[in-house]
């Protein structure tokens, strides 16, 4: 008896691992592995993206989508034998992850409508039991710029980068390039080497290297470069009212800073009709029809990213001036003229790049029109006090030359609205015809309202002032008040002395 009891733990320990043994290189991922894959499963582009791209890039993304085509198993055939002698548990437990036996013929089955259900084709690999992934939202299975596919998709799209040359077109440049570049050097009394001295350069300096990533960089190093201004100006606004700029495929745009208008300086009904390209947003009373943009990046963001992020900002933004023009006059619509400007700034290096977008005929039947991109200058902004000073002259100038556009073009657009609809317009006039909060500029002053202020080193958006742009139209009358109110309301000159 002694010697039978010495033999029985071991044959208790070694069972276990017998039967463990078989199921060791089957057995599924580790949680935190499978959370991953199904996290990239959720955000993958559809197929139709990867079909429908004339040029494929090897990015980790193109691998995964490869992956997934080629290397899908095919679901095993059931075994045919019932007795559980006879059962394998690595093909069975393989033959359960897969989604089991066919549930078609049972009757009362729920199952997807156009399921094949043997089929994991190239094109289908996402079985019935994926009906969710179908039925999800279509914001998570869209692709963003932090790839080539991105650009390239934009490219088959008409949306052209910096002097991308296509086709037989004679210049990537707009006719008005060096009107816009000769304006972007008009000199600013407050960034002279006696305001805007050393000292406020070495500040700006100490502030850029302590932003630690695109937040901070945001936050404080670009509102130096900025200044405050009045201009109506928003960020991380998620541009979701606006139409799809190709087929529904991208990410929904979302500049760090944009420049637009006040909704109240447009016509109601010009706002209805032209909503899907000039209101970006669905928060109605965000800046409309923006047409300047900040694309900024941290000291460990990517600057190719930033630059695919302005272009489709800028397409976004020309595409609505590109309309409200249309809406003005049909005959003088394709001036070859740019009237957007997309920015993009580096952190790491202190890098400000300006660049415009226009639209262009195009030449392909499925298309009205292509953009653009065309770079205007780039400025190393920690090198020293002058390069500094030239582009955050460049970049101010910018501002009030795409602010002057807007001023502009409203005009023009609310002269052609019927009189019958005129009522709109003067219902809206309270809130565009009160008076600023900053003091207008005098002609005999030093400084002007708009700009840079290194103490406070914010954007200034919360003025409020009267639209610009010649009108030979009066307003709408409003009550006495009110029009004593608008009475009040002076221009600030574009270009200071």
């Amino acid at each position: 008896m002694p010697s039978e009891n010495p033999s029985i733990p071991p044959s208790r320990k070694r069972k276990p691992c017998v039967e463990a043994e078989p199921t060791t290189d089957s057995s599924p991922p580790p949680t935190t592995k499978r959370r991953k894959l199904e996290r990239q499963h959720r955000h993958r582009p559809p197929s139709w993206f990867w079909n429908n791209l004339s040029r494929l890039w090897l990015t980790s993304r193109a691998l995964r989508e490869f992956d997934r085509r080629t290397v899908w198993p095919a679901a095993p055939v059931p075994p045919e034998l019932t007795g559980k002698e006879n059962i394998d548990l690595v093909q069975l437990k393989r033959f359960a992850r897969h989604g089991g036996p066919s549930l078609c013929n049972l009757r009362g089955y729920l199952g997807p409508e156009n399921a094949a259900p043997s089929s994991r084709t190239m094109h289908s690999s996402q079985s019935g039991s994926n009906k969710r992934a179908k039925t999800a939202s279509s914001k998570a299975r869209r692709t963003s710029a932090y790839d080539h596919t991105f650009e390239q998709h934009l490219i088959d799209h008409g949306i052209y980068p910096n002097r991308y040359k296509h086709g037989n077109h004679d210049s990537v440049y707009p006719d008005n390039w060096e009107e816009i570049k000769e304006m972007l050097a008009q000199p600013r009394r407050s960034l002279s080497p006696s305001r805007f001295t050393l000292e406020a350069f070495e500040k700006f300096d100490e502030t850029n290297r302590e932003a630690l990533n695109e937040d901070m960089v945001m936050q404080k190093a670009v509102p130096i470069i900025v200044g405050t201004t009045d201009i109506p100006s928003h960020g991380n606004v998620l541009f979701g009212n606006l139409e799809n700029l190709t087929d529904g495929s991208l990410t929904m745009a979302k500049p760090d800073v944009y420049d637009g208008s006040r909704p109240a300086e447009l016509n109601q009904h010009i706002r209805e009709k032209l909503g899907p390209y000039i209101v970006p947003s669905t928060n109605t009373t965000a800046p409309c029809l923006p047409n300047f943009f900040i694309e900024g990046k941290g000291p460990n963001g990517n600057a190719a990213v930033c630059k695919r992020q302005a272009l489709y900002d800028g397409a976004l933004g020309a595409r609505g001036i590109h309309e409200l023009r249309s809406y003005i006059d049909q005959e003088t619509l394709y001036d070859k003229k740019a009237y957007t400007i997309a920015s993009c700034y580096h952190g790491a290096s202190a890098t400000l790049e300006l660049n415009t977008i226009h639209p262009t005929p195009s030449t392909n039947p499925n298309r009205n029109y292509e953009f653009r991109m065309t770079q205007l200058n780039a400025w190393a902004m920690g090198g020293n006090p002058d390069t500094f000073r030239q582009g955050a002259t460049a970049l101010r100038n910018a501002r009030d030359w795409a602010k002057q556009r807007r001023e502009e073009f409203i005009a023009a657009a609310n002269r052609k609205v019927p009189d019958t609809e005129d009522s709109d317009l003067a219902s809206s006039t309270p809130s565009f015809v009160s008076p600023s909060s900053n003091e207008p500029t005098h002609p005999g002053s030093e400084t002007s309202s708009d700009e840079l202020n290194l103490d406070s080193g914010t954007f200034a958006t919360s003025g409020r002032r009267a639209p610009g742009g010649a009108r030979t139209k009066p307003l709408p009358k409003v009550s006495n008040s009110r029009s004593k109110k608008a009475s009040q309301v002076n221009k600030r000159p574009f270009q200071e002395t």
